[in-house]
């Protein structure tokens, strides 16, 4: 009788683990002032510096080495959720490389 108490604890255990990678990630909110940060950070670069982006762009690496610039250089000293700056970083640039 013991043993099978031990399958139930590892079928409870395996159900967990299966529950927490499978449960969705928390999204972005594009209606935070980080998000709308991230958008314009991408249009300053688009608009005044006149950068282009290739389609090969990896928005991920990007956005987060955009997010240190920009609060080490004090254009935007505070940005409250690192997450939101990025994803709409990356929405307004993958928005932006495909016009």
């Amino acid at each position: 009788m013991g043993s099978n108490r031990g399958w139930f604890w590892l079928l409870g255990a395996v159900v967990c683990a299966v529950g927490l990678v499978a449960a969705p990630i928390a999204s972005s909110d594009p209606g935070s002032p980080s998000y709308l940060q991230g958008k314009q950070a991408i249009d300053i670069q688009v608009n005044q510096h006149h950068v282009v982006f290739p389609a090969t762009t990896d928005w991920q690496a990007y956005c987060q080495e955009e997010l240190g610039n920009v609060t080490k250089s004090g254009v935007m000293p505070r940005v409250d959720s690192p997450a939101d700056f990025i994803a709409g970083c990356q929405d307004e640039g993958r928005a932006l490389a495909s016009h």
